[in-house]
């Protein structure tokens, strides 16, 4: 498999991920018919809005303002996550050698079987990167390697229809996508389903 290298201290780059604070976009909801009930659309619909049957939050793509580490930016976090990309570089993250995607996550997890997880993969030069940069990861982070993922879920705000739309009444809800009310949903992160969770065996040692 690939090595990992020793991380360079000296060096810092903003994630990829990682949303911006330039990017915010207030814009305004509204209820529509869908099926015999509601969902919730902006109240200026983009072809592009609704992924996985569930309305995607919306954000510019500018990187403009400051980073907000707090934050990670959708489109770019789905992105990710769809084409097996590095969080850090939005470079592949899967294994040329093994086809395995190479994911950096909480030392303790597989534990219990495959899960899912809303960490976009790393690949091997930005693991060391990633966990220099991150106190959380510098306390329990652990390399692994995947066979594959599928969609599982969303991290999202909820709404209820009879209280205004911009008012979420839950927010950063853990929603599977056959879940009920899915149609009332902002999704801020797509959640992973991880199959096939190994630790990894790197060339370069660990990280």
């Amino acid at each position: 498999m690939s090595a990992i290298a020793k991380p360079n201290r000296t060096a810092f780059r903003y994630p990829y991920v990682i949303g911006w604070t330039g990017e915010v976009q207030n814009l305004p909801l509204k209820w529509i018919p869908h099926r015999g009930g509601l969902r919730l659309s902006y109240a200026v619909p983009h072809r592009d809005d609704v992924h996985n049957g569930v309305l995607r939050l919306r954000q510019s793509q500018t990187r403009a303002g400051r980073p907000d580490f707090r934050t990670v930016n959708t489109q770019r976090q789905w992105r990710c996550m769809d084409e097996r990309l590095c969080q850090v570089c939005a470079r592949p993250a899967v294994d040329r050698d093994t086809g395995r995607i190479w994911w950096l996550l909480s030392s303790g997890y597989g534990d219990a079987g495959d899960g899912y997880t809303n960490a976009p993969p790393t690949c091997p030069a930005c693991i060391p990167h990633a966990i220099s940069q991150c106190a959380h990861l510098r306390r329990d982070a652990a390399v692994f390697t995947v066979a594959d993922c599928s969609p599982y879920g969303v991290r999202a705000d909820l709404f209820a229809r009879h209280l205004p739309p911009l008012m979420p009444y839950e927010r950063n809800a853990i929603m599977a996508f056959d879940d009920h009310d899915l149609h009332h949903a902002v999704a801020r992160e797509l959640l992973m389903r991880l199959h096939d969770v190994r630790p990894a065996v790197t060339g370069g040692g660990a990280p």
